[in-house]
């Protein structure tokens, strides 16, 4: 297998348009990494750019050391799944799978041999005889996977594959295709726009954003310490909670909400570093699970009561998601199915105190 390192690596298009802005991305030989964000910010044209086909408008791409810039996609020894699946409707499962080998002139036996060993790993045995319009999206996608894997490649592509499957297809591919890591022991480069994949499967993640990368690192630390108000919003289910402020001296380092709904008497442990704030807005961040209701007994060390009135319940079967407004903002809380709220109900809830997130106003950076 080998390492893919992306130095600098740009793609301006003819119209001027930059959609990747000098961005830099180490991936390690055998790691899993996913490259995330919303519509547009670049990832997919970055795994083409990785394949060969786009082409690099500044920059230099290596795979296992090589430059391969000029080096034309058939020969990066890289194999691509596409999010359509790309088979060919009129060739079998055992057909397509095997397409590729017959291309470079492999004899029969070893593209047997390839075949049969990626479909028992797939679970695609029974289906080989049979065409794609037979198959589920679910298997048509193992197809797809299968026919990447008997290449052997140095590298695996993956764009967006699960996004045209159903919600359950999509947890059994995931889980599919990280065993398949595993097991294959392979470099992989995995492009999504759903952070729950992203978080799920990457051994590191890489955050993207109108083309330039916001931040990299594992799923764990995207949670707990997002770099800016971006990541910190785009990474958890439902997104965390913002509620902008300002920092005052009030019986100690205290956040005060724009119009007064919320003040929190904060902790010795933020002191030094919203020092320099004071008397300065900040957006406060909180993540929904981190608001507990207070009639259920949750022992908390350091927390800040809120009296709301829920605007919206959201029953999940086993957790239920509260929405309710405070200074105008729409705010979520995650507790457990306990009982059943009713919106227009008052509740009690607590902010866990030790699990603030707070960002500068105007950068946007994470102050801690």
């Amino acid at each position: 297998m080998a390492e893919v390192i992306l130095k600098n690596i740009s793609k301006v298009y003819e119209s001027g348009n930059k959609a990747v802005n000098d961005i830099n991305i180490n991936v390690n030989d055998r790691e899993f990494v996913v490259l995330v964000g919303p519509s547009g910010c670049g990832k997919s044209t970055t795994l083409r750019m990785i394949a060969g086909l786009e082409e690099i408008s500044d920059g230099e791409l290596y795979i296992d050391g090589k430059k391969v810039n000029d080096v034309s996609p058939k020969d990066r020894d890289i194999a691509m799944v596409f999010q359509n699946y790309a088979l060919y409707p009129h060739m079998t499962v055992y057909e397509n799978m095997a397409f590729g080998l017959k291309l470079r002139k492999f004899d029969k036996t070893e593209i047997k041999n390839r075949v049969m060993e990626a479909a028992k790993i797939l679970e695609l045995e029974e289906f080989l005889d049979r065409k794609p319009k037979a198959l589920s999206g679910g298997q048509r996608q193992r197809v797809a996977v299968g026919r990447a894997i008997v290449r052997k490649p140095k590298v695996f592509l993956f764009d967006e594959p699960l996004s045209n499957l159903d919600a359950k297809l999509r947890v059994q591919m995931r889980t599919q295709i990280s065993k398949l890591h595993q097991r294959l022991n392979a470099t992989m480069i995995y492009v999504t726009h759903d952070q729950t994949e992203a978080m799920t499967m990457g051994d590191k993640i890489v955050i993207m954003k109108d083309g330039n990368i916001h931040q990299i690192d594992t799923p764990l630390n995207l949670y707990n310490k997002p770099v800016n108000k971006f990541v910190a919003g785009f990474i958890g289910s439902p997104s965390m909670n913002f509620v902008e402020g300002k920092i005052i001296l009030d019986n100690g380092i205290t956040f005060k909400s724009n119009s007064g709904g919320i003040i929190v008497n904060l902790t010795a442990g933020y002191g030094e570093i919203l020092k320099p704030y004071i008397n300065k807005n900040v957006w406060l961040g909180i993540r929904p699970e981190d608001i507990y209701d207070s009639d259920l007994n949750v022992s908390l060390q350091n927390f800040t009561k809120l009296n709301v009135q829920l605007d919206v319940v959201e029953p999940m079967g086993n957790e239920i998601f509260l929405y309710f407004i405070v200074d105008g903002t729409q705010l979520i809380a995650r507790i457990p199915a306990r009982e059943m709220p009713t919106a227009g109900q008052t509740k009690n809830l607590k902010f866990d105190i030790d699990k603030l997130h707070f960002f500068d106003s105007e950068t946007e950076k994470a102050i801690c």
